[in-house]
């Protein structure tokens, strides 16, 4: 996939502060999320300021360029997320839904 680039950035900014999550991690990497996952507590005992460059820098290029489709696939990069259209496909809580 080719990206423009601010937006790229922005996705994966916005996708890490966010979205990211033990869930997440489990849907980016599959079986393979235990790893990852570990990888991202060890940049977080750091400090939450950084942990997202932190944590990019020690992926090969194949696990960042997975990340970062992830990320430009739920965010547009300006930071509004990509809903689901059909609101029955939608994980929400019911005063999310009132909204």
């Amino acid at each position: 996939m080719k990206y423009q680039a601010e937006n790229t950035v922005s996705s994966f900014f916005y996708y890490m502060w966010n979205a990211w999550s033990e869930e997440e991690c489990k849907a980016v990497y599959g079986g393979m999320y235990p790893h990852f996952w570990e990888k991202w507590c060890v940049e977080t005992d750091k400090g939450t300021f950084g942990a997202a460059e932190r944590f990019y820098l020690e992926l090969s290029e194949d696990n960042r360029r997975i990340l970062v489709e992830r990320a430009v696939s739920i965010y547009d990069g300006r930071g509004l997320r990509n809903r689901n259209r059909n609101i029955k496909n939608q994980t929400a809580c019911r005063e999310t839904l009132s909204v």
